[in-house]
């Protein structure tokens, strides 16, 4: 069964709509597609699992109450399994979406 698609009107900066469509066509991806893939993100979140690389839903993770990072439902890890240096690196990296998501980096 085909979804069912909805027109979507946004306003966005200028100059970053024109270099959106640039990388988009260089990687001949339809904008329509990076915009509809960042909506779903936002409204139900799937992450992987730093430990077995499994994908799992955010809102179904339960939370350590050790270190505080969502439990694996797949293997149970959490980031009391990782080593000091992965933790970093794990910490580093949501960073960097949680910019993306929430628009703190700078063009």
């Amino acid at each position: 069964m085909a979804k069912i698609r909805a027109k979507l009107t946004v306003s966005v900066d200028r100059e970053v709509l024109e270099k959106a469509k640039e990388m988009a066509k260089v990687r001949n991806i339809p904008l329509s597609r990076l915009i509809d893939c960042f909506l779903k993100f936002i409204a139900d979140p799937e992450v992987y699992c730093f430990k077995c690389g499994e994908k799992f839903h955010v809102n179904d993770a339960k939370i350590c109450p050790k270190c505080g990072w969502m439990i694996c439902p797949e293997c149970k890890a959490c980031g009391c399994k990782l080593s000091d240096d992965a933790v970093s690196v794990a910490f580093h990296m949501r960073r960097v979406y949680e910019d993306l998501l929430l628009g703190r980096l700078k063009t």
